[in-house]
């Protein structure tokens, strides 16, 4: 290809949307990296996702931009670190207009976004943005002029540590115990499962013998106790909510038999690791590129609700004042949902054993 007679030296990703969203980003980067080897390749993140680092084996350095913080210095600031590295390529999955800019002004050579981004102009080279792809996929068609990715599904390496596990967490592993992992949370109300739902979900795998994980952010440690009070003394849950960082939250998830999570930045988490993941969908539906696409994993939702979706994102209230797209979606749902996939993951590994001896 014409495009491989450029040895790009220096490569920026734009991405400063949420931490599921950068997550989605990392085949793009790895696919990068096969193709160019000895470059150097940066990521512009926001606060939340500057651990991104940590887990990826392809990238060279992280850019923090807290793009919260409106001071137009703070952006100012920003576009000079990225001039002084003299970067000679930037591809941009963010679609805003303030991307636009940066990308612009950055004074990079060859810079690519997404037709559908803001000012799209403002960039050298644009991709068809299609809404039928999976996220991943179309974060790859913007490197399509480099290579070609078939096989979008395969699975990326990434770095799993062996962090110091919790004591009670050892023994469930060493004595076999099935462990689900919960991660409640959301930045979006409306895609939230209620926190009375999850406490009685919790209950009932509990009752069945089941070990519950609880997983979160700093900012989710009020809402983490709420659901945790009624077992605070229960030897059957640990809440590891505000106390891990990325790399090791994905790490607990691969010692896990099942992610159970919302349509939030887990579900992109799981998808890493070799654990099935079930996402519960309420405003928001799998159609809009971000679900759980492996074959092991699962997601639920109420279907054919005419309010459904409301936004791309979620929102802060539910607009027709009923919530009923979580509201409905009972916790006994749920719970035959996962103990079918607990089923069919013991199935898989059954077979996936007796291939190895036959």
């Amino acid at each position: 290809m014409e495009a491989l007679k450029k040895n790009f030296r220096k490569i920026l990703i734009l991405q400063t949307a949420f931490l599921g969203d950068v997550l989605l980003t990392l085949p793009m980067i790895h696919h990068l990296r096969k193709i160019f080897q000895n470059a150097e390749i940066d990521i512009v993140v926001r606060p939340e996702a500057k651990k991104i680092g940590e887990i990826s084996l392809d990238l060279n350095n992280v850019i923090v931009f807290d793009k919260r913080n409106k001071n137009i210095k703070n952006t100012i600031e920003l576009i000079k670190t990225i001039r002084s590295k003299k970067y000679d390529l930037l591809i941009s999955p963010h679609r805003s207009f303030r991307s636009s800019l940066i990308s612009f002004l950055s004074r990079i050579p060859r810079r690519i976004c997404f037709d559908k981004a803001s000012f799209s102009f403002l960039y050298t080279d644009e991709v068809e943005y299609r809404k039928d792809k999976h996220e991943i996929e179309r974060n790859l068609a913007l490197i399509s002029e480099f290579v070609e990715v078939s096989d979008w599904k395969g699975k990326i390496p990434i770095k799993i540590f062996e962090n110091p596990i919790n004591e009670k967490l050892t023994d469930w592993i060493k004595s076999e115990s099935k462990i689900i992992c919960i991660a409640p949370f959301s930045e979006w109300y409306t895609k939230k499962y209620p926190e009375t739902y999850f406490v009685r979900l919790i209950d009932s795998l509990i009752s069945i013998g089941y070990k519950v994980i609880l997983l979160g952010g700093l900012k989710d440690l009020e809402n983490s106790d709420r659901i945790t009070s009624d077992f605070k003394s229960n030897a059957d849950i640990i809440n590891f909510t505000g106390r891990l960082s990325i790399s090791e939250s994905i790490s607990i998830v691969d010692k896990c038999d099942l992610l159970i999570c919302n349509d939030s930045a887990p579900t992109h988490m799981g998808t890493l690791t070799s654990c099935p993941v079930l996402t519960i969908y309420g405003s928001t539906i799998p159609e809009f590129g971000f679900y759980p696409y492996r074959e092991i994993d699962k997601v639920i939702q109420i279907e054919n609700l005419y309010c459904k979706p409301c936004g791309i994102h979620g929102q802060k209230s539910c607009p027709e004042k009923h919530f009923r797209c979580m509201n409905e979606l009972e916790p006994e749902q749920v719970f035959t949902v996962v103990k079918d996939l607990i089923k069919m993951s013991i199935l898989i590994y059954y077979q996936f054993a007796c291939s190895m001896y036959s």
